[in-house]
């Protein structure tokens, strides 16, 4: 299934560079506080009560240079009971807008867990969590590069 979501930043995109190796640390707590909010979201509306807060492992790769700009390959796994989570493989992408503004891209796909059930419960409602969870993620990212926090 695919995800994808965009922000933009007042940044050059050189210095979203340098400062996404500054949070880059936080990058993996941003993924569980993202991951959370989108669990949330499918105890609201779905089956089961109460939100699963599942930690996650989140890995990104070393940058590439593009004709668009940077490409970070990123994965996303939840840590234990891997077979009940999705797994996300993405590309973060870093480009040019404009002098002083990043565009910045989270596009990628993931395997619903569970087989067949599980494809049909992401048609009904877990592709919601994905896109919320990636949007949540994406948003985060921007907000703490445009803050320059650590």
């Amino acid at each position: 299934m695919f995800v994808r979501h965009e922000s933009e930043v007042a940044l050059p995109l050189s210095e979203v560079e340098r400062r996404i190796d500054v949070v880059r640390s936080d990058l993996g707590s941003m993924a569980n506080v993202a991951y959370r909010e989108g669990e949330e979201l499918r105890a609201r509306v779905g089956p089961g009560a109460g939100a699963v807060a599942k930690e996650v492992r989140l890995v990104i790769g070393t940058p590439e240079i593009h004709r668009s700009g940077l490409i970070y390959p990123v994965s996303w796994s939840a840590i234990g009971s891997e077979n009940l989570f999705p797994h996300l493989t993405a590309d973060l992408i870093l480009s040019h807008v404009g002098h002083d503004r990043t565009r910045i891209v989270l596009d990628g796909t993931y395997q619903p867990p569970l087989g067949p059930l599980g494809k049909v419960m992401d048609r009904a409602l877990l592709r919601h969590v994905a896109e919320s969870t990636v949007r949540t993620w994406t948003d985060r990212l921007a907000e703490s590069l445009v803050a320059g926090v650590r």
